[in-house]
This record gives C-alpha cells, structure tokens and sequence, in this order.
C-alpha cells in the first residue's frame, strides 16, 4: 500500500470536517462572521456565497435555507451556483436570514 492510499485511509476529507463542525450554531455564526470580514476586505462575493452554501449545507440543505430565507428552491440555487456575480441586496438578504437562524 502506498503512501496515499493510506493518507486517504486514515484521514478525514476536509470538507467533512468543516461541515460537522458548522453543524454547531456558534461555530456556523463565527465561520459566517469570518467570511464577512474576509468580504469586507476583499470584495470577494464567491467566497462569501460559498460559505454560505456550506453553512447552509451543514444546518440541513438548501431546502432549510428556502424556509429561512423566504425565497423559492429555484431562485436560491441559482444564485448559489450561478456564475453570474449576484446583485448585494440579495446575498444581504440571504445573510441576515440566515444569521438570524443561527442565534
């Protein structure tokens, strides 16, 4: 067995990781914190929808994130996974629901 077969053996995918640990409100709302500060400073809006697509992801799917945040299935995947650049006020809207779930 070579070296890589048993790193992938006896270690934990990263993303797993993350996604039991944002299971835990507290953590979700410091990792969604963290990304704000992050989007603050760089502008970056792909990393900030990722998170909170992994947020989401770990507090019980996409479909969770639909009864928070009052929009339908299909409006939110969109802008999830869009390749377009999603206009603030939704992404904002998206944010405060969800942070407001957490608490």
């Amino acid at each position: 067995m070579n070296i890589d077969n048993k790193l992938q053996q006896y270690t934990i995918p990263f993303k797993d990781y993350l996604l039991k640990d944002l299971a835990e409100p507290e953590f979700a709302k410091g990792y969604l914190q963290a990304a704000l500060q992050d989007f603050d400073k760089d502008g970056n809006i792909e990393t900030l929808l990722l998170s909170m697509k992994d947020i989401a992801e770990a507090q019980g799917g996409i479909e969770r994130l639909v009864s928070w945040t009052n929009l339908n299935l299909q409006d939110l995947t969109y802008l999830l996974n869009s390749t377009h650049t999603p206009q603030l006020d939704e992404v904002l809207n998206i944010l405060s629901r969800l942070n407001d779930s957490l608490s």
